[in-house]
């Protein structure tokens, strides 16, 4: 009986812990998604700087996704003379590397600048 409640309560754990890895990665996955709605939407005005959308996208990171959970997104932005663009490659480690792998995905965000 004893093996038998040893063995249950390590997968109890270890479920426990693949799911809380899930939900820091749903996490990280929106914070990712709104640094670069604010960084397209600082790029936006008209008189905006130059920079102005990698500069802010990375402040929101700097801010929400400290540490080495941060250190696996790229920003990259774009602005043209009608829309600002901003897109992210990112590779969220997991917790236990050997039983899932890496979570790697982008996110793209666009808005429409000023006239």
């Amino acid at each position: 009986m004893t093996v038998q409640y040893v063995a249950a309560t390590g997968l109890t754990l270890l479920f426990l812990m693949l799911l809380a890895n899930l939900l820091v990665n749903l996490y990280a996955r929106a914070v990712v998604r709104e640094a670069l709605d604010e960084g397209v939407r600082a790029a936006a005005p008209v008189d905006a700087p130059a920079g102005a959308c990698d500069a802010r996208a990375n402040d929101v990171l700097d801010d929400l996704l400290r540490g080495p959970m941060g250190d696996g997104i790229t920003v990259t932005c774009t602005v043209a003379t009608d829309r600002s663009r901003a897109h992210a490659d990112v590779t969220l480690r997991s917790w236990l590397p050997a039983l899932i792998p890496a979570w790697q995905f982008t996110v793209d965000a666009s808005a429409r600048r000023e006239t």
